[in-house]
């Protein structure tokens, strides 16, 4: 009866294959028939007999070769009768949109999920709760695909040398694994004087002086030597060869007769020229800067952070480094400081960076000093360092001030502003008083479930473990590695020839350990995610070994159409955590009764309240949203200064700590569309002008009526990505929000269309150069319903500051901007949707956005299933949607609620 009612569902719940609309007819009849008709078919290409339904990938490439050869211009021909624009732009944006239903419709994986190995994530975070391990997994394949997800299946096939590229990894996850659990109990701390910093600024201030008097007498007597009547003749030759340049005039000091070597003035630079070091000391670089430093009030009880002054092996004013020692073991650490603000230093100015290696490293995180330097306040930041923080430039710790010197460019940029200014430099506001590391001990943390199955000794201090305790440990560990399976007795009897063939060969009893061990984490019972189900067949297979295992579980991938099956309680535990956590289950939801429905959604709340879910949360955000432009590029420092690494940093946070509060308070997904609060940290709320963050971390901030913040659409990050980093696209603005918000994705951009070259160098407000855009139909298809919505979204600029005027300034020849050219304009943000209402200004675009949030929800759960059921959507989905919806929707679209009613789906307990 089941396997009936199977046979039946495609009729009844699959969308009609897609077609183009019959009115469409007219135009191939009009234009194209009399070149590929019955008579006539040129490039033996036909049209007048092409279905309108798009059944087959056979019809749906001619299609395509139609939309390309048209958006390309190259047809109709240009000599031929040109079909009118609204005309054409109409068809191209039905034929557009045809093909992606064709596509999705011939891509239709009818509800079959492919069997999948893990993704890097997923084996990062089970190596992690297995063994309490965090390793590096760059190396292993991307996995990127067709799909949106990383855990769409069809994408997360294996290669023949990946498994041992899993071995290895696998030996390096227990190499961090052992070293946790050997240095448990370990207690390690180091403190740092912020006034350490000052003799060595002092002593460089004396040096500079010297320097200088000694560069002068070196270059009185070369110049000395220059002015000889005898060597006039090599000193032109050598002018003529360094044009003119005095410095390195001084630099051939050798080859002028009577000249002295800058060595004699005590200029060494081991081999190079040492003329450089005294033509460098004459201008004593920065002097007046670093005197400024040893003048200031507390230098003598704490340090400073300036701008970079010298190279910093030289002379580091700029941050505070600090080198955790290479001896000290893996493990959780906490950074302290001990902080304060300059009185009168700007607020702008008052925030502190952190993170690992200054001059090539990335800014971990930033924290606004609040502190007096009468009364510093102190800053805790938990780190972990593993096996992989080996070298200087992953184990230096750092502190500067935000924004100092992120790149050089931004670093002279401020440093020259500041000359200009005062004459000296930029002006010091911040000042640390000390700086401490401490390692804390994990004596105390639960043993992870892999070493809590071995029951071995972890050194080789003890005597070898006996055969059959060994082997009891193999079966332990490899069923805790195996999400609960049990191995069959051949795979421990391999393992135990493994151990036996490692000691043969000279390895100690826990090298030999690892390496066994290694083997199983290289496994495909550890690798997949397997389902089989319940049936028979799944029971049989339990018994197989690892490679009968393996051949069973890909041919039943093959086998399609095939009747669903239900998933095990294991199995539906593994794929709830795997969606919840991306993490495997832990022993108490792996002997829940999860056919229960009070027992399912109990475990699901269970899953989201704990840290693990972490791992559903970052990968679904970002993924979800497409938040991957945010870091395909920089902003322009130059024209927003306020943009640094610390803004972006929090920027990019604002939007996962939103969905997180919206999630952890089971808020409404409407509030995503619009809301009246922010979550923020300080860095946002100076950055947004909002006053109410109390804390260091992200808190949610009440919003006046008239913000434009509030729900995605408020977020900096979001409108950053909308950009290029110097000019806002209302054209990639427009696209995100029908992909992401309003469930009304634009067909992917074609890539033939051609270069509009009649605008090029004119100078145009952005309104009139889109607008000039939309006149080809191979673009207005497109461009109608895009650009409307991002001219809304104009009062944003490209760092997604509030602005009410914009300018464009067209380049000269030489690639500089042409000051003359440039022209200013009131942003207007008034437009309206294709085919749809008005809206006046950027307020009424939200609200109308916010007012089809069924849209919105829409989009939400389909990204919800995907994501959980690892395989594209399908045309057979659509019921499960609208139940995601109708259940949510009785509780506002409560975040959770969507989550809830996929899980208690039909379609997420089946295979």
């Amino acid at each position: 009866m089941r396997r009936l009612f199977i046979l039946l569902l495609p009729s009844v719940l699959l969308a009609a294959d897609p077609a183009m609309p019959d009115k469409h007819r007219a135009l191939f009849k009009e234009h194209c028939v009399s070149c590929h008709g019955p008579e006539k078919q040129k490039g033996k290409f036909r049209v007048d007999d092409l279905p309108l339904t798009i059944t087959n990938v056979e019809v749906a490439e001619k299609w395509q070769k139609v939309l390309n050869a048209m958006n390309s211009g190259d047809m109709p021909p240009e000599d031929e009768k040109q079909p009118p624009s609204a005309a054409k732009a109409d068809f191209l944006d039905d034929l557009a949109n045809v093909m992606v239903a064709a596509r999705r419709s011939l891509g239709d994986q009818k509800g079959v999920i492919t069997m999948r190995r893990l993704n890097r994530r997923e084996y990062k975070n089970t190596l992690r709760e297995l063994l309490g391990a965090e390793i590096n997994v760059a190396e292993l394949p991307p996995d990127g695909g067709s799909g949106a997800f990383d855990t769409v299946g069809s994408n997360l096939f294996m290669s023949a040398n990946q498994i041992e590229q899993y071995q290895a990894l696998g030996r390096e996850a227990l190499e961090e694994a052992f070293a946790w659990q050997t240095a448990a109990s370990v207690t390690k701390k180091l403190h740092y004087e912020g006034e350490t910093t000052t003799p060595k600024v002092k002593d460089f201030v004396k040096y500079q002086i010297d320097a200088r008097e000694r560069a002068k007498q070196w270059v009185k007597a070369v110049d000395e030597a220059i002015a000889k009547p005898e060597n006039k003749e090599i000193v032109a030759k050598i002018q003529e060869e360094v044009k003119n340049n005095v410095s390195r005039l001084r630099r051939e000091w050798a080859r002028i007769p009577g000249a002295p070597n800058p060595r004699t003035f005590g200029f060494d630079k081991k081999g190079e020229n040492d003329a450089d070091l005294a033509n460098d000391s004459l201008g004593a670089g920065w002097l007046k800067y670093h005197e400024y430093y040893t003048q200031m009030p507390d230098v003598d009880r704490g340090a400073y952070l300036g701008v970079q002054t010298r190279h910093p092996a030289e002379l580091n004013v700029n941050y505070i480094e600090l080198l955790v020692p290479f001896d000290w073991p893996v493990g959780d650490y906490v950074v302290r400081v001990r902080a304060a603000a300059v009185k009168d230093a700007p607020a702008e100015r008052r925030f502190l960076d952190f993170g690992i290696h200054a001059r090539t490293g990335k800014v971990l995180n930033t924290y606004e000093i609040t502190g007096t330097i009468e009364q510093p306040q102190t800053i805790e930041i938990p780190l972990t360092l593993t096996r992989a923080n080996l070298s200087r430039d992953n184990r230096s710790l750092f502190f500067r001030e935000k924004g100092s010197w992120d790149t050089n460019e931004e670093g002279n940029r401020k440093r020259a502003e500041a000359v200009k200014r005062n004459g000296i430099g930029p002006e010091l506001a911040l000042w640390v008083d000390w700086i401490e590391v401490e390692r804390v001990p994990n004596a105390a943390k639960a043993v992870p479930p892999g070493f809590a199955a071995l029951k071995l000794p972890l050194d080789d201090k003890s005597p070898a473990p006996a055969a059959a305790e060994l082997r009891a440990a193999f079966e332990r560990f490899a069923t805790e590695a195996f999400r609960g399976t049990t191995p069959p007795a051949d795979y421990v009897d391999r393992l135990m020839r493994l151990y036996d063939v490692r000691r043969k060969a000279g390895d100690k009893p826990v090298a030999a350990l690892k390496e066994t061990l290694a083997v199983v984490l290289a496994s495909p019972m550890f690798l997949y995610l397997a389902e089989l189900g319940e049936d028979a067949e799944d029971n049989q297979t339990r018994g197989q070994s690892d490679r009968e295992t393996q051949r069973i579980r890909e041919s039943d991938v093959s086998l399609s159409p095939r009747p669903p099956v239900s998933l095990s309680n294991a199995e539906l535990a593994t794929r709830l955590s795997y969606f919840l956590w991306s993490a495997p289950p832990d022993a108490e939801l792996r002997k829940s009764d999860l056919s229960k429905p009070e027992v399912l959604a109990a475990q699901t709340e269970r899953l989201l309240n704990d840290p693990r879910s972490e791992g559903f949360l970052t990968a679904f955000v970002h993924q979800w949203l497409g938040l991957d432009r945010i870091d395909f590029f920089e902003v322009n420092r130059a024209m927003y200064p306020r943009f640094d690494a610390g803004t972006k940093v929090a920027a990019k946070g604002e939007i996962h700590e939103t969905v997180a509060h919206i999630l952890k308070y089971n808020a409404s997904l409407r509030d995503l569309l619009k809301s009246d609060y922010v979550v923020i940290n300080r860095v946002l709320a100076h950055y947004y002008g909002l006053p109410g963050v109390k804390g260091e971390g992200y808190e949610k901030v009440s919003l006046s009526k008239d913000s434009p913040r509030g729900g995605l659409l408020g977020m900096a990050a979001i409108h950053f990505m909308g950009g290029n980093g110097e000019r806002t696209s209302p054209v990639e603005r427009g696209a995100w929000v029908l992909r992401k918000l309003l469930h009304d994705p634009p067909p992917p951009a074609p890539a033939n269309v051609p270069a509009i070259t009649r605008l090029a160098g004119k100078v145009l407000t952005t309104h009139e150069r889109l607008l000039a855009h939309q006149e080809d139909p191979q673009c207005a298809s497109c461009h109608r319903k895009i650009d409307p919505i991002g001219f809304g979204l104009e009062n944003f600029d490209a760092a997604g500051q509030w602005r009410t005027e914009d300018s464009y300034t067209a380049i000269d020849a030489n690639g500089k901007p042409d000051p003359k050219s440039k022209k200013t304009w009131t942003i207007d943000s008034a437009a309206a949707f294709h085919k749809g209402p008005a809206f006046k200004d950027y307020f009424e675009l939200r609200n109308l956005i916010a007012s089809k949030s069924d849209a919105f929800a829409r989009s939400f759960s389909e990204a919800l299933i995907e994501f959980a059921l690892g395989r594209p959507l399908g045309f057979r989905d659509e019921p499960l949607v609208d139940e995601m919806i109708a259940q949510a929707g009785k509780k506002n679209f409560a975040m959770r609620e969507f989550i809830h009613a996929l899980i208690r789906s039909r379609d997420f307990h089946m295979k």
